[in-house]
Order: C-alpha cells, then sequence, then structure tokens
C-alpha cells in the first residue's frame, strides 16, 4: 500500500474513532440529536464560510453536542449552495406578504455575490458578502431571510427524532455486541463502615470549607430523620420560645401536621413571643383564609412570598421561596427538606411518610445567619392583610424591593470565624433572587473536586448541570466512589423523566445511582469523606440554581458526617441500583419523553 493509501487509512481511523468517542460512549442521544438539528438550522444559511461558526453557536444555545452540529455542513458546498438559496427564496417568496422581487433577477444578485467568495482571501470575502446583502432590496433579503427560518426550522424538527431514534438503536445495538467496550467505566465500591481515614479538622477546613467569613462554631448539630424525628423537636422548641419563632417554609398545608404548628405558633404568640410566619404563595396554595385569620388575631405575623400580580411577567412567576427555616429565641435553628406537610408524617400516623432530612443546629451564630436569610424573604415578601387585592399586592412588593437593599446591608455583623480543633464548624449559605446564585453550587463542586475516597448524595430532583456531571466524573477517574439515591417515583413526573434522560451518561462515567422506590425521597443531602455534610433545600436543578431561594448548612464535623454517611448508605441498601444494560434497553418511548423532558430542564 502506498504512503498516501497509509495516510487516509490512517486519517480514517482517527476520525472513527473520534465519532465513537463523541457520539458512541458519553454523551446522550437527546444532547447528540440536538447538536445534529442545529447543525442543520445552521447549513439553511447560504453564507460561504458562516455555517460552522453558526452551527457551534446553535449548539451551544441547544446545549447539543457541537461536534454533531459540524456534521451537516458537509451537505452544503458551492454545488448545492445556489439551488438552496433558490429553494429559500421560492419558500420565503410564497409566504412573504408583500410583492417579492422577481426571482430570475433575485437569484442573479444571489449567484453574483455568492460566486464572489474566495476562500483563499475569507475575510476580504466575508466583506463583500455583507456589502453586497446589505444593499439588497426588502424585496429580496426579506423572503430570503424567511425562506432560510422555515426551511432550517423545518429540517431541525426533522432531523431530531430521526438522529434521536438513529443514536439510541446503534447504542443498544453496540451494547449487545461489544458489553465491555460500550459498558462505561467500572464504578468504585461503597464505603464500608470507619474505613475511611478522614482528614483531620484543620485539614478539612482549608480543603473542603466555603469562604471563612461563612463559618461559625456551632454548641450541637443534630441529624433529623423524616418528620418522626424532626416534627416534634421542632414544636417543642417552639413550645419553649421565649423571645422570638422566625418560620419560613415552601409548602404549608391545613392538614394534621400543619394543624399541629398552628396551634404551637398560636400558644407562642399567646404568651407574648414574636411569631413571624412566611410561606411561599404556589407552595401553599388554596390554604385557608381561616388557617392564617387564627394566627393573625393571636397575635403572629405572617407574609407571603410573591402572591401573583397581573402586572408582572411569568418568568418573574417562576421565582419561589423554597427554603424551609425555624430559628427560635435566636439561639436554635432548623433547616433541611421538611415542609409543614403531612407527606412527612410517618404512615402509622396517615401520613405519606415521605423520605427526608433536617439539620438542627444550637449555637447564637448560626440563628443569626438563618434569621438573616429569613429577613431577607420577609422583606420582599407581602403582609397577608394585603394580598386581597391586585392593588396592595403590586404597592408591596415595590415597597419590600426598594427597601430590601437597606435593610439587607445594614443588618448586624457576624464576628469572625473562631473554633476549636475538633469542633463543629458550619456554614449556613443562602442564595438571592438575582445575588450570589452560584454559592450553593459553587459549596458543592469545591466539596467534590476535592473529594479523596467517596461522595453521597441524595436529591429528590436530581437534574444536574453539565459542570457538575463533569466534576462528578473526575471525581470516578481520580478513584474516587460516587452515588447517587434519587426518587424512583417523583411527585413531579416530568422532572423524573428529565433526570433519567441522564442516566446513561452518569452511569458511563462511573457513577453508581439507586432508586429509593419505598415512597417519595425529598431529601437533599451529601456528604463527602467522613467530613463534609450539607443538609438544606438545594436540588442540584436549574431550578434551585436560577429560579428559587434556596439555603444549606455545611456542617464540617466528623461524627456528623458519619451518621450522614450510615443514614446513606442504609438508605442505599434499601434501594434499587440502575445498571447500564438495564438502563439502555429501555423502549423508544421512555426514551423519547426523557429527551422531551430535557428541553424542558431549565425550569425544572
Amino acid at each position: 500500500m502506498s504512503n498516501t493509501g497509509k495516510t487516509w487509512k490512517r486519517l480514517w481511523r482517527r476520525t472513527r474513532a473520534l465519532l465513537r468517542w463523541a457520539f458512541g460512549r458519553y454523551d446522550s442521544p437527546a444532547r447528540v440529536a440536538r447538536g445534529v438539528a442545529a447543525g442543520f438550522f445552521a447549513a439553511a444559511f447560504p453564507l460561504p464560510g458562516l455555517q460552522v461558526p453558526l452551527s457551534l453557536l446553535f449548539a451551544w444555545m441547544a446545549r447539543g453536542n457541537k461536534l454533531a452540529a459540524i456534521l451537516p455542513q458537509f451537505l452544503s458546498n458551492a454545488a448545492t449552495m445556489l439551488p438552496l438559496a433558490w429553494l429559500e427564496f421560492r419558500i420565503g417568496a410564497w409566504l412573504w406578504p408583500a410583492k417579492a422581487s422577481d426571482v430570475a433577477g433575485a437569484l442573479g444578485r444571489v449567484k453574483e455575490i455568492l460566486n464572489a467568495w474566495s476562500w483563499a482571501e475569507p475575510l476580504q470575502s466575508s466583506r463583500e458578502l455583507a456589502t453586497g446583502c446589505a444593499h439588497m432590496g426588502l424585496d429580496v433579503l426579506g423572503p430570503l431571510a424567511l425562506g432560510v427560518a422555515v426551511l432550517g426550522t423545518l429540517s431541525a424538527a426533522a432531523a431530531f427524532p430521526v438522529t434521536l431514534m438513529v443514536v439510541w438503536a446503534w447504542r443498544r445495538r453496540m451494547a449487545r455486541r461489544y458489553p465491555a467496550r460500550y459498558g462505561g467505566r467500572a464504578p468504585r465500591p461503597l464505603p464500608e463502615g470507619d474505613t475511611t481515614p478522614a482528614p483531620e479538622f484543620a485539614d478539612a477546613l482549608q480543603r473542603y470549607a466555603p469562604a471563612v467569613p461563612d463559618l461559625c462554631c456551632v454548641e450541637s448539630a443534630r441529624l433529623l430523620i423524616d418528620g418522626r424525628g424532626a416534627y416534634p423537636q421542632m414544636i417543642e422548641a417552639i413550645a419553649s420560645a421565649r423571645l422570638s419563632v422566625d418560620l419560613e417554609t415552601y409548602i404549608l398545608r391545613d392538614d394534621p401536621t400543619g394543624r399541629r404548628f398552628r396551634e404551637a405558633l398560636i400558644a407562642a404568640a399567646g404568651r407574648g413571643v414574636r411569631v413571624r410566619l412566611l410561606y411561599d404563595y404556589i407552595g401553599a396554595f388554596g390554604l385557608p383564609h381561616e388557617y392564617v385569620q387564627g394566627l393573625i388575631e393571636a397575635g403572629a405575623r405572617v407574609c407571603v412570598y410573591r402572591p401573583p400580580v397581573f402586572s408582572i411577567s411569568v418568568m418573574a412567576l417562576q421565582r419561589r421561596d423554597h427554603r424551609k427555616i425555624l430559628v427560635v429565641d435566636r439561639a436554635v435553628s432548623f433547616t433541611g427538606g421538611l415542609n409543614i406537610s403531612h407527606d412527612h408524617a410517618p404512615r402509622e400516623a396517615g401520613g405519606a411518610d415521605w423520605r427526608d432530612t433536617h439539620v438542627r443546629l444550637d449555637g447564637v451564630e448560626t440563628a443569626a445567619r438563618m434569621t438573616t436569610l429569613f429577613d431577607y424573604a420577609w422583606a420582599k415578601a407581602v403582609p397577608y392583610a394585603q394580598t386581597r387585592t391586585r392593588r396592595d399586592r403590586f404597592t408591596s412588593a415595590v415597597r419590600g424591593a426598594l427597601e430590601q437593599p437597606l435593610r439587607f446591608w445594614t443588618s448586624s455583623p457576624v464576628e469572625t470565624f473562631t473554633c476549636p480543633p475538633g469542633a463543629t464548624a458550619v456554614a449556613v449559605i443562602g442564595n438571592q433572587e438575582f445575588r450570589y446564585r452560584q454559592r450553593i453550587r459553587r459549596s458543592y463542586l469545591n466539596a467534590i473536586h476535592n473529594a479523596r475516597h467517596y461522595i453521597l448524595i441524595e436529591n429528590a430532583y436530581f437534574i444536574p448541570d453539565r459542570g457538575v456531571r463533569r466534576a462528578l466524573a473526575t471525581a470516578v477517574r481520580r478513584g474516587v466512589c460516587v452515588a447517587v439515591l434519587v426518587a424512583d417515583r417523583s411527585d413531579v413526573p416530568l422532572a423524573d423523566y428529565a433526570s433519567r434522560g441522564l442516566f446513561s451518561e452518569l452511569l458511563r462515567s462511573g457513577v453508581r445511582l439507586y432508586r429509593w422506590p419505598h415512597s417519595m425521597l425529598h431529601a437533599k443531602t451529601a456528604v463527602v469523606d467522613d467530613i463534609w455534610a450539607v443538609v438544606g433545600t438545594y436540588n442540584l436543578d436549574h431550578r434551585s440554581l436560577w429560579h428559587q431561594l434556596e439555603n444549606v448548612a455545611v456542617v464540617i464535623n466528623r461524627d456528623f458526617a458519619r451518621r450522614l454517611r450510615d443514614q446513606t448508605l442504609a438508605d442505599i441498601e434499601r434501594s434499587r441500583e440502575v445498571r447500564l444494560a438495564e438502563h439502555e434497553a429501555r423502549s423508544l418511548r421512555e426514551m423519547l419523553l426523557e429527551s422531551a423532558a430535557g428541553l424542558f430542564r431549565y425550569w425544572l
């Protein structure tokens, strides 16, 4: 064989290996299909030299595979450029509301511009192309642009499902023929007992902790499991309150659990305790007026976060208060995933027995930080008495938005962090509507990047962004065991399908996935290396990142982290592990539903 033949053969092998790596093993079929669709949309633009940059731009906007977006550009060349422009102009002229230019004359001008293109001087040709397009009249440029948009949209809409089914079928065939090659990275074994060497306290602060100003020292941190462990302690704390009670929740219902909390708050207000209740309007939709009126008559103050106002946009309705905070006497604080709802109550008490986790923190500094987060949402909320009319809701929302910066920045500062070795350090981290959106995510990523032995995650709505998925895959390559427990039966089916759409990528990278089959898994926890633990309201999804107020408590303590590790491992033992071969054998209908749900993940 000649040297030229060998060179072409070597180039073909490398290209085939690149295509297999990009499309066959790691990227999801939906992402490949979005990339191909973006490429077909870009190929509809009869602009020489600009299809590739446009395809990369559209693939980035659609969150598709960039390499797949370049492939359709091979269909666009000098031979197909003029017929494509002719077809698009005819389509646009048919749809154009005004009279279009005559086809022959318009195509003549388009042909002159395209023939002037020279690959030897792409920059000069681009300038001449832009100048020629600028001198075209609206009777030519308008129909042509309309035809480009119509043909590009139709070709992209047709390419997406076809590519999706082709990649899905090819993946299944390759997985059956070559299970070792397409089986993904081998997962790491789960941690066993106290065999993991936890780092020293000082080293843990330096490696895993977020910024030092966020840290404070607490007297104790107690892990509370489900409603049977959390609700009694929360109600007991309210019953023992002498100064103040601040309760913030997303869901508040008039059920047996909600009425227990209502009675405790009414009793506290009757003793002269300052009681403030804050709940989200959407989360507590349908709450009876009598429920709140009894609290107000007892002396409690009640505010509602973002009741709907007709003058605000639909996007503004996405911003909800998802926090769960209880601060008693500015010394005891609770946070975690539990709402005030009978869903979290045990089955023997008539509840749904949702699996969830809360934490109790005893300490003045953590309570002060929790109160600061509460005050932020309280200033943006609307007093319950003013939610009855649209005018009151609008004026109260504007007043809260104007007063909030002053209230937030004039809050009393917390003292500098000092904590003796072996103590419990806690960072209370919250976000705001427009500022500090990435604070909780950065804390997660910092712990994932520094993990050495294991990462255990329980998350109710697990739809991580690409940065988090890459961090987890990189941790597996370092030899870290990464295990994620999600709900098997979610209360939001669309979010469940969007989460399952990422399983292939995660399983191929070596992440171990488990599904909790007993009830709804609502916990939002993580533990790393027997030292770093987080309990809070933050889901690893776009809604928690971009749309909602969230808060977490990051606890750096060996005993607390091991208790959370043991609880997570006990949950994993009662769960069903998702295998790659089993997941890849799912039906085409399920794969299409997962892909469709993934398109809406920004709002999930």
